[in-house]
C-alpha cells in the first residue's frame, strides 16, 4: 500500500530522534532510519562450522529499499491474525480472527502480537529492544506493507556481520521455557541470497540476569537459540548453542536442517511464515504459506559441526538442548557476505501456544 509522503517538518522531527552504530558493535536504540538497496562488490565466502552454515557462494543484485519513518518510541502496537489448533506436521489451513492492521487497536489472534500499526510509525520501546550492527540499519515504514498502513523493514549492504534485530523485553509467562511456541510473521524479500541469513528466533542465555548480547562475528554473543533462516535461496531450521550448558556440549556447536526439495525463498512478494520451536523434546517445523517446507529432529539433521551420537540429536541429548526460551527476535543477521544488499519486510508478528495460522 503506498500513501502520500509526510509533512517537511515531520522529518526533521525525526532526524534528531536517529541515532547510529559503530560497525561490530550491537547498539540498543529505538529505530534506526534504513538506507536502500546499496549493493556491495564483495563476493561470497566459503562458511566452516560455526553460523556462517555451509559454504556460501556469490551474490546476486541489490534491490532499493524504501524509505521509512524513524522514531525511537512510541505506543504498544496490537497484531492480528487467526488462531487455530493443528497437529504438528500438518498443512496449513485458513483459520478464524480479524484482520491485522486497522488505524486502531487491532485483535490479538496469539499471546504475543506487532503489526506495527499503533504509534504512527514508532516502535514500541517497552515492548522491543532494537539491536543493529555492521551496515544494518532498520526502520517502521508505509511504502510495503502486508496489511495497514506500517510494516517494518531491515536493511544491511550484503556485508557478512551485518544485523538488525528487535528483541522482545518482556515476552508473556506462557512462552517461556521449554515450548512448544507457535509463530507467525509476514515476511517480504527483495531478493535471494546465497548465504546465511537469520530471521526469527527463540533463545536464551541460561541466567535470567544476563541480557542477551548480539555482535556481529561469534565473538561476544552469549545465548543459545532456535532459528528459522534463509540458507542458498531456500530456507534452514537449525540452532546454534553459544553457551551450552557442561552437559550438553563443550562449546560452540551449530545443527541445521534443509528442504527435501530445496524450496527457493519466495521473493517481490509477501509470504506468511509460520514455525513451531521446542526444546522438551528438540524440534522445529516450518510451513510456508500454508506448506510444511522443513523440520528438524533426530531424524531430519543435514548439517552439524560436530560429530553426530546415534539416536541423538547431540551428545545423546534429545531434549533440553537449548534451555528453554526467554526471548525472541526478528529481523536479520548475516553470517556470510554476498553482493546483494539485504532488503527484509515483516507484517503481523503473531506468537502463542498453539499454532497461529495465516490471515484469511
Amino acid at each position: 500500500m503506498r500513501v502520500a509522503p509526510l509533512p517537511l517538518a515531520f522529518f526533521s522531527l525525526l532526524l534528531a530522534a536517529c541515532s547510529s552504530s559503530s560497525p561490530g558493535v550491537s547498539s540498543s536504540v529505538g529505530v534506526v532510519a534504513g538506507s536502500g538497496g546499496v549493493a556491495t562488490s564483495g563476493g561470497g565466502s566459503s562458511g566452516g562450522a560455526g553460523p556462517l552454515g555451509m559454504p556460501s557462494g556469490s551474490g546476486g543484485d541489490g534491490n532499493g529499499a524504501a524509505a521509512g519513518v524513524a522514531v525511537s518510541a512510541g505506543a504498544g502496537a496490537g497484531g492480528g491474525g487467526g488462531s487455530a489448533e493443528a497437529g504438528r506436521g500438518g498443512s496449513a489451513g485458513s483459520s478464524g480472527g480479524g484482520a491485522a492492521g486497522s488505524a486502531g487497536a487491532s485483535a490479538c489472534g496469539g499471546l504475543f502480537c506487532e503489526d506495527f500499526e499503533q504509534g504512527a510509525g514508532q516502535l514500541d520501546a517497552s515492548k522491543w529492544d532494537a539491536k543493529v550492527g555492521g551496515g544494518g540499519t532498520q526502520v517502521i515504514q508505509r511504502e510495503i506493507v502486508a496489511h495497514g498502513t506500517y510494516a517494518w523493514h531491515v536493511h544491511g549492504t550484503g556485508a557478512r556481520g551485518d544485523f538488525a534485530t528487535i528483541l522482545t523485553k518482556n515476552a508473556p509467562a506462557a512462552l517461556r521455557g521449554a515450548g512448544p511456541v507457535f509463530g507467525r510473521a509476514y515476511l517480504y524479500a527483495s531478493a535471494n541470497l546465497p548465504t546465511h541469513n537469520q530471521l526469527g528466533f527463540a533463545g536464551t542465555t541460561r541466567d535470567p540476569n544476563v541480557a542477551p548480547s548480539i555482535m556481529s562475528m561469534e565473538q561476544g554473543n552469549n545465548f543459545n537459540y532456535m532459528e528459522f533462516a534463509e540458507f542458498s535461496g531456500s530456507w534452514q531450521l537449525g540452532f546454534d548453542l553459544f553457551a551450552p550448558a557442561p552437559n550438553i556440549a563443550k562449546g560452540f556447536v551449530e545443527e541445521a536442517s534443509y528442504p527435501p526439495a530445496r524450496d527457493k525463498t519466495p521473493t517481490a512478494k509477501w509470504s506468511c511464515i509460520e514455525w513451531e520451536f521446542g526444546d522438551d523434546p528438540d524440534m522445529m517445523l516450518l510451513w510456508v504459506d500454508g506448506k510444511q517446507l522443513a523440520q528438524l529432529d533426530v531424524q531430519h539433521i543435514d548439517y552439524t559441526s560436530t560429530t553426530r551420537t546415534p539416536g541423538s540429536i547431540l551428545n545423546g541429548n534429545n531434549s533440553a538442548i537449548i534451555g528453554g526460551f526467554d526471548f525472541f527476535g526478528f529481523g536479520f543477521h548475516s553470517w556470510g557476505s554476498s553482493q546483494a544488499a539485504v532488503d527484509r519486510y515483516y507484517d503481523d508478528i503473531v506468537l502463542d501456544t498453539k499454532r497461529v495460522n495465516c490471515l484469511p
